[in-house]
């Protein structure tokens, strides 16, 4: 798994294309066809950022459970 840093740039990526993308959205949408296309990237990003977070959440409930089957507590790892 990538280290933490990593991960938080890369939230933090999305998150600003994401930001981009509404802003494009609301000022710079010409055409309908450019307003589909703008929802649907901000859709995927939107959908790729709650993925991002699920996997980081199961990541650190399975280092949990290791945790607690080896009888150490997870702030000792870190």
């Amino acid at each position: 798994m990538l280290d933490i840093g990593t991960l938080q740039t890369v939230k933090n990526y999305i998150k600003k294309r994401i930001d981009e993308t509404k802003q494009d959205i609301c000022y710079g949408v010409d055409t309908l066809d450019r307003l589909h296309y703008a929802k649907g990237k901000l859709s995927a990003l939107e959908v790729l950022l709650q993925d991002l977070k699920d996997l980081l959440k199961k990541e650190e409930n399975i280092d949990d459970d290791n945790n607690a089957r080896q009888g150490t507590h997870p702030s000792e790892n870190r």
